[in-house]
């Protein structure tokens, strides 16, 4: 297998990124559904796939994967839980009649260039996580229960489709090994989180040092889940031919638990640089240094070490504003009064807005897959905080658009902070870099290494499966 760069109209410099293009053939577009893999193997008398079956729940990615392969001519089927067709025409009629707060979340469900005829949906199973999700009184071993059950019907209606279809199947992780058990052909796994062998060992180690935080720590899927589905969630990532995976640390994990790094293609998420845009704050003189940080509220997100990082400074200093769904106790916070303001729910305005009146956003997470918050506050001209375990060693240069440290260290938290307190001037030409930064990941940058690595299997028909 040849391993090229990605073309330079796709590459942002100078942070590197290895992607795996396709040879110097067409993709099978819809003018030609038939790839050279696929005539090849016609011409020995097998079936080759020329498209792909894609699996997923919820509105993962903004349908970006499904719509990457749907504009190059290459998707069979996206199967979910729920989406909204909002195109038809008893929709439209629908949508009408719903209070604008509705009609928003039905949007959410929806993607203007994926046709609703190119889903398959699991209605009643996606109604039923969305209802436990709800319903806060509802105990976790439910919620569990009901998601992983979804997955797994999601999964095997997946492969069967693929089998069916002679499609190859794209899939995300937690539906991979259910997907991969009902299908025998080539696959392609979206690795979306860090691989879970080396998750749960973050977990524990987070866990003896922080038992008070055991509630939220207790729920990642990594701790949580019967020891059989976690070998699962482990097996899927050798039950695949390739890979993918949106930032080099996923990629690191995976080769740490013996995944052939050949195998795998790191294809950064993208941002919509129009909707996310700096807006015009001018900070007056003796301001504070506005922080914020987006994101579920627990300690997977590094939230203690950034706390700690606060007590070094006063409130007319330094201030913090913290967006996102509250898992771990809110006491946490009972010594920051009139330093940390907390806002559990927050509209996508109010988000935006939120980005625009900081100054730095930090996100000392201890483990992410990506962190989609990083690229958000970059494009609206937010230098960034972050740690290693996470894309931002994809995404900037540490001292120009932001900084890096390592997770768990929250003296290096304070160190970085300190400076952007003392350093106001240099933290707008930060400001300044972060946003042509950002304006590197557009959406059709990732849909096209999408499209790529799945063309890429699709050429390659006689390939085995298991990495």
């Amino acid at each position: 297998m040849t391993r090229k760069t990605l073309p330079m109209s796709l590459m942002p410099a100078p942070v590197e990124q290895t992607i795996e293009t396709l040879p110097a053939q067409r993709l099978p577009g819809r003018a030609t559904r038939r790839s050279p893999g696929a005539r090849r193997a016609s011409a020995a008398g097998v079936q080759a796939p020329a498209r792909a079956v894609v699996v997923h729940s919820g509105a993962r990615d903004s349908y970006q994967v499904a719509r990457a392969l749907e504009e190059a001519g290459l998707l069979e089927r996206l199967v979910t839980d729920l989406y909204w067709p909002a195109q038809a025409p008893w929709a439209r009629r629908v949508a009408g009649l719903l209070p604008g707060a509705v009609r928003a979340m039905l949007q959410q469900r929806h993607e203007p260039h994926l046709p609703a005829a190119r889903v398959r949906t699991l209605v009643a199973r996606g109604l039923l996580v969305l209802l436990l999700d709800r319903m806060r009184q509802a105990p976790f071993a439910w919620r569990r229960r009901a998601t992983r059950r979804a997955d797994a019907a999601l999964g095997v209606c997946a492969g069967r489709l693929a089998r069916a279809t002679q499609a190859v199947l794209v899939t995300y992780s937690y539906y991979a090994y259910h997907a991969l058990s009902a299908y025998s052909g080539p696959a392609l796994l979206f690795q979306l989180h860090p691989h879970p062998a080396s998750m749960r060992r973050i977990l524990r180690r987070e866990l003896a040092a922080h038992p008070d935080c055991a509630e939220s720590l207790g729920k990642e899927w990594e701790l949580a889940l019967p020891e059989q589905d976690y070998a699962r969630l482990v097996e899927e990532t050798r039950m695949t031919t390739r890979l993918l995976a949106a930032s080099s640390f996923t990629r690191a994990t995976l080769v740490e638990n013996g995944i052939p790094e050949s195998a795998i293609t790191v294809v950064p998420y993208g941002v919509d640089s129009t909707h996310f845009s700096p807006g015009e704050r001018t900070p007056a003189a003796g301001e504070p240094l506005q922080l914020l940080f987006v994101g579920r509220i627990n300690q997977r997100k590094g939230i203690k070490y950034l706390l700690e990082a606060l007590r070094r400074f006063t409130s007319a200093e330094v201030q913090l504003e913290v967006c996102g769904r509250v898992v771990d106790d809110l006491a946490l916070f009972a010594p920051f009064a009139g330093q940390v303001t907390v806002r559990p729910s927050v509209t996508a305005d109010e988000l935006l807005a939120a980005y625009r009146a900081a100054d730095l956003f930090v996100f000392p997470s201890l483990g992410e897959g990506f962190g989609q918050v990083l690229l958000e506050a970059l494009a609206c001209g937010l230098p960034i905080l972050s740690t290693t375990s996470t894309a931002a060693p994809d995404l900037i240069e540490d001292g120009v658009q932001g900084f890096i440290v390592a997770p768990r260290d929250a003296a290096a938290l304070g160190d970085r902070i300190a400076w952007a307190l003392t350093h106001r001037s240099e933290l707008r030409a930060m400001a300044a870099a972060a946003r042509v930064r950002a304006e590197a990941f557009p959406w059709d940058r990732f849909r096209a290494g999408v499209a790529m690595a799945v063309g890429e299997l699709l050429l390659q028909p006689e390939a085995g499966r298991h990495v």
